[in-house]
């Protein structure tokens, strides 16, 4: 990270500017149809930040509604402040439309990049907002690996549409027909190589849930693996032990709704499972991501068999293989991540995964959001199905299978186990 007094005389000098050059313009907005309250905000920004200089700036936009104004803004609907035309998707009052609705913006500095890169979720007080990447994807990893992080604080990264990828900091060696992803044995065999051409974003934890966070949301820690060791806080462990499939997503074990296409039922208080408590405070619906969805992200556009590459595989993996004097998980960001800033993708705790076993090859799936479902409800067997796990853990030796992108395990969706755990995804757009 750059230093912070540099970072203060960016801030002035971007002052500066935006009293004489800088501009925004407000160009339209358009809500979606049918009508409901999404307006999409199409605007032009000239003399914005500059990410390279570490000059930032985020937007104020403020809304005129019936002789009503509302401020909005920007960095908690992921408006960039860069140089260009833009578009940021504000969620407006009931009711609203947008022929009633008159906006302008005004530029201001800041000490962050604004941009839709990574969102930022404040597990207080469940605010949500949105930051940039900065001038390089090592500089923002920096800015991410960080105890703030991995405690009070959730980020995740963006997994834009496809025809949006030129925002990822390795657009130009991504692969021509789409994110890839493989079957568990044979990628990248071209006789079952399938690419996804994704037309929805999505994001996903940088880090699994620790164990702070966890507690954070819950009150509670059911870690099995609490005990202090040098260098390897247990609050920036992930969280793993009596946690399960259905326990992140249903408040009892003996629940009559277990239908596996169901959605985490809402809550009307502070209440119930992880993601139930997590959705309340934030207003948004966070779930674990679908096999695909994880594939893609630990892949960051890789097409070998195993996402590192030809690196060294201990410099990105926790596992018991090469450091045989450590108990228990590692702390979240302690060796390298992906392309995309994402850490323990592999090894370190496996992670559940939002499908049930219903799909062996879910490179087949139809839709890459959609987990695969072999149904079921409460009083069938079904609740007791096994669900997909990303395979490679910190009790793993070297075995070259527990290392390939797309191998995979399975646990019954109601167990347990100190070698697994999670991490939080959000489908959008």
């Amino acid at each position: 990270m750059r230093a912070k007094h540099g970072v203060m005389a960016a801030i002035a000098a971007f002052a500066a500017t935006v009293a004489s050059a800088a501009s925004i313009t407000v160009d339209r907005v358009a809500q979606r149809w049918p009508w409901n309250n999404k307006v999409d905000i199409y605007y032009t920004v000239h003399g914005g930040q500059n990410v390279e200089g570490s000059t930032f700036a985020r937007i104020e936009f403020t809304a005129n509604i019936g002789g009503s104004e509302k401020t909005i803004d920007g960095n908690a609907i992921g408006a960039s402040a860069s140089d260009g035309e833009h578009v940021a998707t504000w969620t407006a009052p009931a009711g609203l439309r947008a022929s009633d609705c008159t906006m302008t913006a005004r530029l201001i500095a800041s000490d962050a990049p604004s941009g839709d890169d990574y969102m930022i979720v404040n597990l207080s007080s469940g605010a949500v907002t949105y930051e940039g990447l900065l001038a390089s994807q090592d500089d923002s990893n920096d800015r991410y690996n960080t105890a703030e992080y991995k405690t009070g604080k959730m980020v995740l990264r963006k997994v834009p549409r496809w025809a949006d990828r030129a925002a990822l900091p390795n657009a130009a060696s991504l692969p021509a027909a789409g994110y890839p992803t493989g079957d568990n044995t044979n990628y990248p065999d071209t006789n079952s190589e399938t690419n996804w051409v994704t037309k929805r974003a999505y994001y996903i934890g940088i880090f699994p849930v620790t164990q702070n966070q966890y507690q954070n949301i819950t009150g509670s820690n059911p870690s099995w693996y609490k005990a202090e060791e040098e260098g390897n806080l247990a609050a920036h462990r992930p969280v793993e032990g009596d946690i399960s499939w259905y326990l992140l997503r249903r408040p009892t074990d003996d629940s009559s709704d277990f239908a596996s296409t169901s959605k985490i039922p809402s809550v009307s208080s502070n209440t119930g499972t992880f993601f139930q408590r997590l959705n309340y405070k934030t207003g948004l619906y966070f779930d674990l991501p679908t096999a695909i969805m994880n594939e893609i992200a630990l892949r960051a556009g890789t097409i070998t068999v195993f996402p590192y590459g030809n690196d060294n595989y201990w410099d990105y993996v926790v596992c018991s293989k090469n450091d045989v004097t450590r108990k228990g998980p590692m702390a979240v960001g302690s060796k390298k991540p992906n392309d995309w800033g994402l850490y323990d993708m592999v090894g370190n705790v496996m992670q559940m995964l939002l499908d049930d076993n219903s799909l062996p090859n879910r490179a087949n799936a139809s839709d890459p959001f959609v987990p695969a479902w072999g149904g079921g409800t409460a009083t069938s067997d079904a609740r007791r199905e096994s669900r997909p796990l990303h395979y490679s853990q910190w009790a793993t030796g070297s075995d070259v299978k527990n290392r390939r992108s797309s191998e995979r395990s399975t646990q019954k969706a109601v167990s347990t186990s100190g070698a697994v755990g999670f991490r939080v995804a959000i489908v959008v757009d």
